[in-house]
Formats: C-alpha cells, sequence, structure tokens
C-alpha cells in the first residue's frame, strides 16, 4: 500500500504525482535512520515512505494506526504532528 503525508514541515517537496517503490525508500535512509528504523520493525512497524527538503530526511513508519518519524540522526518521534492524506 501506498500512502503519501500532508507536511506540516516548510521547505518539503511534494511528490504525489510518483510514489517510490519502498525499496527506494529504504535506500534514501541514513545510516542512523536505518538503526532505529530495525528497532521499530522489531514491535511490527512498516515503513511507509521518506521525504526529504534540502537540510532534512525524516522516515515515517506506521503499525496499525499509530504514526512515527525518524529524524536524520535517527530519533524516534512517537507523536509526529503528521496528517496522512488517506486519513484527510
Amino acid at each position: 500500500m501506498q500512502v503519501a503525508a500532508i507536511n506540516t514541515t516548510p521547505g518539503c517537496d511534494d511528490r504525489r504525482l510518483e510514489q517510490p517503490h519502498i525499496d527506494q525508500h529504504w535506500d534514501r535512509l541514513s545510516t542512523a535512520q536505518r538503526f532505529a528504523f530495525y528497532t521499530l520493525a522489531k514491535l511490527g512497524y512498516q515503513l511507509l515512505f521518506v521525504r526529504q527538503s534540502s537540510h532534512e530526511k525524516t522516515a515515517v513508519a506506521r503499525q496499525d494506526d499509530k504514526l512515527v518519524t525518524i529524524d536524520s540522526e535517527g530519533d524516534i518521534d512517537f507523536a509526529p504532528a503528521l496528517i496522512l492524506r488517506e486519513n484527510r
């Protein structure tokens, strides 16, 4: 299932026209994000997509209806200010 987000962060690109395959998202993760995601994957989270602005990469993962984000440093936010288009 492909999903996208309404971005609440200024300076991020809108990628509604073309959604990359999940492998392409994985390739966009930093090393720190990959290690953080390994921890989340053990808890049942799935990587949805990676958004990249000029200065930040943010990975978005989901478990059921719970969203989390992982910043470029690998810090996990369990309460992101993010709304998925499918939930609008």
